[in-house]
């Protein structure tokens, strides 16, 4: 009887290993989050991280946490801006809980073989509600932004440059015929490209980011400039056309 215990504990005890063995790259994939208070202390103790905006170069440039550096989301592969050692802390950000640009940096940062990765999940616009420090290396200009809906758009879209500066990601859902497509990551890059003969409507996922494009692109000369109120979300929810 003894034996036959001691045979059924041995088979539990190694059941288990490879269950931890099996279940450990699942739990290594779950990318913690932080806290406002918890960065704050770790940047005013000057520990050894790398806090990166996840957000493009232009929002980058508006207004970013203190001490952070810009990997864009999809700008993460080769970025001068990694650590050289994959063990350091990384910890990404963007616009809050809604903005999903964080999370797929560090799932990407994880894919190339970076071990210690945090989210701040909280981003930005917490960071500065909590009163802490912020840097602005570019003042963009005030404008007004006027903001079309879904069929005022439409109704004019034969007279109007479309300028789509969404995420591969975010086009799966659809896409506008005839626009402009330049990913936010890449417009300080590629706007030269964008006519200033017509009118430019920029058309984001969810009219987040058409404001600070707008910005940009009115003080790099485009001054007929609009927006699409709500993004393509509200495009799509309207059932008005898209192309896959």
């Amino acid at each position: 009887m003894r034996h036959r215990h001691s045979l059924t504990t041995a088979f539990l005890c190694t059941l288990l290993s490879l269950f931890s063995l099996f279940a450990a790259p699942v739990i290594a994939a779950d990318i913690p989050t932080i806290s406002t208070e918890e960065l704050k202390k770790k940047l005013d103790a000057k520990e050894t991280l790398v806090l990166a905006d996840a957000l493009s170069p232009i929002e980058h440039k508006e207004k970013a946490i203190q001490g952070s550096v810009n990997i864009p989301e999809g700008k993460v592969k080769g970025n001068p801006n990694l650590p050289a050692d994959k063990k350091t802390l990384l910890i990404f950000y963007c616009l809050g809980p809604k903005c999903g640009k964080s999370k797929m940096a560090a799932k990407t940062a994880q894919g190339l073989g970076y071990t210690n990765i945090m989210v701040y999940d909280e981003g930005l616009p917490a960071w500065i509600q909590s009163g802490n420090p912020v840097t602005k290396t570019t003042s963009y200009p005030n404008i007004e932004l006027a903001r079309l809906t879904p069929q005022q758009l439409n109704d004019t879209l034969k007279s109007v440059t479309i300028l789509d500066i969404r995420d591969a990601k975010h086009k799966e859902s659809g896409r506008m015929a005839g626009a402009i497509e330049i990913e936010m990551d890449d417009l300080e890059e590629k706007y030269a490209t964008i006519p200033k003969d017509k009118k430019v409507v920029v058309i984001d996922h969810a009219a987040k980011q058409v404001l600070v494009a707008a910005k940009y692109l009115s003080m790099n000369g485009y001054k007929n400039l609009a927006a699409l109120d709500g993004g393509m979300m509200a495009w799509i929810a309207a059932g008005l056309p898209v192309n896959k």
